[in-house]
């Protein structure tokens, strides 16, 4: 009698999962988000969205501070413990951007030491100074992209940076794109790259429209 028993009550479990035609029950859940975006979190999981199941599709849709996921229930669950793991505060993230001329300078910049030796590995100048920084912060809270101009300080000509700034989820930034303007109408770099905390990224360099001076941006990406 016992694996009849045995038998019976798995037949009345099956159901509770699967539906009458074979197909997985699905349930509909919604996750809220504090500290990041839904269309972050949208991206992250969709690998657990089964959209191409047969008889019984995933669905997924997302808004800014939420996602609602139609899923089987064991899916949901671990949809779950994965956001909740994703979902922490965005530590401050300061982008600090240095304007460097490039010409035929002797004497050595102390306030550009650390990256002269990797310019000189890239570009073919004799010397560099630091003309113009600029900080910017671009992390903190909910964030999913941001754009931000900023004028470079330490010099009397004008000179910003402009840049769509997006948040990846390792913790690095995206600039997407990266411009170094002069004057507000003289565009003389436009690039994209990845940053991470602690890390120094030569973006390139550019000339004056006049065929002159040459100018090269660097960006180093600081917490705290």
């Amino acid at each position: 009698m016992k694996p009849i028993v045995l038998v019976a009550l798995l037949a009345l479990l099956i159901p509770l999962s699967w539906g009458c035609d074979g197909a997985p029950r699905l349930d509909v859940r919604t996750f809220n988000l504090e500290h990041r975006s839904g269309y972050e979190a949208a991206e992250l999981v969709d690998p657990y969205v089964f959209g191409d199941r047969e008889g019984a599709p995933g669905a997924l849709s997302a808004t800014p501070n939420a996602i609602s996921i139609r899923e089987t229930a064991d899916n949901l669950d671990k949809i779950a413990r994965v956001l909740e793991e994703f979902d922490q505060p965005i530590p401050p993230l300061w982008l600090r951007f240095h304007l460097i001329e490039a010409d035929s300078f002797q004497d050595t910049d102390p306030a550009i030491a650390e990256v002269v030796e990797e310019l000189r590995g890239l570009f073919r100048f004799d010397g560099y100074r630091l003309l113009g920084e600029a900080l910017v912060s671009v992390a903190g809270g909910t964030l999913d992209s941001q754009d931000f101009s900023q004028r470079f300080l330490g010099t009397d000509e004008s000179f910003s940076v402009m840049a769509g700034v997006h948040i990846q989820r390792p913790g690095s930034v995206r600039l997407d794109p990266i411009q170094l303007w002069q004057n507000e109408r003289d565009r003389l770099l436009e690039s994209s790259v990845n940053v991470s905390p602690g890390q120094t990224v030569v973006i390139g360099g550019g000339r004056a429209q006049d065929g002159g001076r040459a100018f090269i941006l660097t960006v180093t990406a600081e917490t705290g």
